[in-house]
């Protein structure tokens, strides 16, 4: 139901039930004042407002109320004419007001009467009791309303940061995915490639004797073959999910090796005997990787060296060098796979260092690890 139409059933509420105790007479002598019913009518229209200006339509309630009575209408209580507007204001979130109001109008009109010679068994025995308790649920069942309100639009508001927190999370997730899926492919088959582009120009120098040539050739379709491999099993990863992104290791060095080696290139690897995480494996492979395809595809070099090792426990150290001079080039121009490098290295929690340095390029990792041997 909506707000406005509970304002409305709350107003013709107050009407109808101040209107009937106001034409019950109690005891009045004398018809009614049909003047009596425009504060059953003008108490009930407050409640039309009293979302918007609570505690003004509190005060004007208990105006309202004195000024009745201060007419010589006939009696209607105290706690019923003034109740809506009690529950009101504690709805709206003035529980203070409302109680103030409450206790202040009925210490006054139980003041009055007594003052006026009133029944004291009546007037404290039985009707003050049966108004404080009708005043202290009014206000009471408005506070719990709010609160309930209050309490609804909070579980809302978590229900909302929570599942906008999934979706982050999920995002995330795929963009991870996506910048992961995304290196290997650069990587992989970006090496493919540029060992197939060398061996093409050494198989179409002039002075290349036919079993060069020939070995050029099958260096070029392996190259292929292995960049086509590697691509359809991403490719069936991202279709179905099935299977999972080939992950060479430190083991997998000496085929980078050979391939640089068939290319010109004097290749020397050293690595330590390491058990490495599958990720750490993973990243090592890859950054050696990119460094020897940064070398070929860059440096004027012919002579590479690769080096893996534990310097101290919980940290491993990659170099890459090549013995290449350009002066022309005063430092890397950041790319996918030199951001792909430090991507890598830095979801590890470690540091990658790349330089052009007057005797070489230089690729400089360092990725802590645990439980290496």
């Amino acid at each position: 139901m909506s707000a406005r139409r509970v304002d409305l059933l709350l107003c013709a509420g107050v009407m109808v039930v101040l209107a009937v105790i106001v034409s019950s007479d109690q005891g009045h002598p004398g018809p009614v004042n049909p003047l009596a019913y425009l504060w059953a009518v003008g108490l009930g229209l407050l409640m039309l407002v009293r979302r918007r200006h609570a505690r003004l339509v509190l005060l004007l309630t208990a105006v309202g109320f004195f000024s009745y009575y201060a007419a010589g209408f006939p009696p209607m209580g105290v706690a019923v004419p003034i109740a809506a507007a009690l529950y009101s204001a504690a709805e709206m979130g003035h529980t203070r007001a409302a109680v103030v109001t409450g206790v202040g109008t009925l210490a006054l009109a139980t003041t009055y009467r007594i003052a006026e010679r009133q029944s004291l068994a009546f007037v404290l025995g039985y009707e003050l009791s049966t108004h404080v308790l009708l005043i202290a649920a009014v206000i009471a069942l408005g506070h719990s309303v709010r609160t309930t309100r209050q309490l609804r639009r909070r579980t809302d508001q978590v229900t909302r940061l929570l599942s906008r927190q999934r979706t982050m999370d999920a995002d995330a997730r795929s963009r991870d995915d996506r910048l992961s899926l995304a290196r290997d492919l650069h990587d992989s088959i970006g090496h493919a490639l540029t060992l197939a582009a060398l061996h093409t120009e050494i198989a179409r120098e002039t002075g290349t004797s036919s079993t060069r040539r020939d070995e050029s050739m099958t260096m070029v379709r392996t190259a292929i073959s292995d960049a086509l491999t590697h691509l359809r099993r991403t490719v069936r990863v991202l279709r179905d999910g099935a299977g999972e992104a080939a992950t060479p290791g430190v083991q997998d060095l000496p085929s980078l090796a050979r391939a640089a080696g068939a290319a010109g290139y004097e290749v020397r690897v050293e690595a330590d005997d390491l058990t490495l995480p599958p990720d750490v494996d993973a990243a090592v492979f890859r950054l050696v990787q990119e460094g020897i395809t940064n070398a070929m595809k860059h440096s004027n070099g012919n002579r590479l060296e690769v080096h893996v090792r534990q310097p101290v426990p919980g940290r491993i150290e990659v170099n890459v060098r090549d013995d290449g001079v350009d002066a022309s080039v005063p430092e890397l121009t950041p790319g996918h796979g030199l951001s792909g490098m430090q991507e890598r290295v830095a979801d590890l929690g470690g540091h990658l260092r790349l330089e052009a340095r007057a005797d070489g390029w230089l690729v400089h990792a360092t990725i802590p690890v645990e439980d290496t041997a």
